[in-house]
């Protein structure tokens, strides 16, 4: 299996731009490749050698010229062998397969915080993948038998995640039949404790250009520990948007230490999801050094970047 099928696939209905394939790639649930630059370079690559597509150069006044990808006959005799090819096997490595395989050592608690938190991504999953169906390129089609595919496309991708939390909760009552020790009662009466008192992220729903964004505050550090990122996913897909701005000078010292990882671990989550997040400060703060660096590294980006006003930081998520 490779993109090179989906990139035909995609441009028998028609011509297309790099960019364009890869927008619709990443917005379709079902589809699984990244559909990064490289890829998509390297596609192309091997489609253009092979005959399968063919290019136009077009020029634009004032802008960068665009290639335009058009299917060849070569390309759609290739693209019909594929679809009437024998289909991959379904996939079921799944990493939280694997940590339970290995958590023989772990207590309930930790077994059960292992569950809350893959609960939370399938439903965030849930959310996403409808919404994401319901706006992706193939939703529009026309035809009683384009139209009946998409609905069991749908139904297929839900169902799978309704599966996947029925099964988490025969787990969690096979783990709650696992006796903890009174040293781990008391640790996870605290820890949660602990995180109730942590997690006090509020939130407003704000609009501007005729389009929404989240705006996120906190009396306390904001941004602690990875499940806030599912927490923001989340907020983003009810509310539907992907832009969030949050108040730079809340962020935790474990965000900006850049050797905790969890800054990275954050923004890998935002692009995965396709969130866009804009960090406000009010002027005259420092980071550590290391941070700064990452920074200037995102400040070309389209995930992650810092302003110095909110006007500035609403434009960019916005534009």
């Amino acid at each position: 299996m490779s993109l090179n099928h989906v990139i035909l696939g995609l441009l028998s209905r028609e011509p297309m731009t790099g960019y364009q394939l890869k927008k619709m790639i990443q917005s379709t649930p079902f589809m699984y490749w990244s559909g990064n630059n490289n890829q998509i370079y390297k596609a192309f690559v091997e489609l253009l050698d092979e005959g399968f597509v063919t290019k136009e150069v077009q020029h634009q006044e004032g802008s960068p010229s665009k290639n335009i990808y058009t299917i060849t006959d070569d390309g759609m005799k290739e693209f019909k062998q594929w679809l009437l090819s024998v289909t991959d096997a379904p996939a079921f490595k799944k990493q939280l397969l694997i940590k339970l395989a290995l958590a023989d050592g772990l207590n309930r608690n930790d077994l059960e915080n292992i569950l809350e938190s893959y609960t939370e991504v399938v439903k965030t999953q849930i959310i996403l993948s409808e919404r994401e169906i319901h706006q992706c390129c193939f939703a529009g089609q026309q035809s009683f038998g384009e139209s009946l595919f998409i609905d069991l496309i749908r139904e297929n991708v839900l169902s799978f995640y309704s599966s996947e939390l029925e099964w988490i909760q025969r787990v969690r009552e096979l783990i709650s039949e696992i006796p903890n020790s009174k040293d781990n009662e008391a640790e996870a009466v605290s820890q949660n404790k602990k995180e109730k008192e942590e997690s006090t992220m509020s939130y407003k729903i704000m609009e501007a250009q005729g389009k929404r964004y989240i705006y996120l505050t906190s009396d306390s550090p904001l941004i602690l520990r990875e499940q806030d990122a599912i927490d923001i996913i989340s907020l983003c897909a009810e509310h539907s948007t992907n832009a969030v701005v949050l108040d730079g000078d809340s962020l935790s010292d474990d965000f900006v230490r850049l050797r905790t990882g969890l800054a990275g671990t954050i923004l890998q989550k935002f692009e995965n999801y396709n969130i866009k997040a804009a960090v406000t400060l009010k002027g005259g703060q420092h980071f550590p050094a290391r941070f700064e660096e990452m920074l200037s590294e995102h400040s070309t980006g389209n995930t992650f970047r810092i302003f110095t006003g909110l006007d500035d930081a609403v434009s960019w998520l916005l534009a």
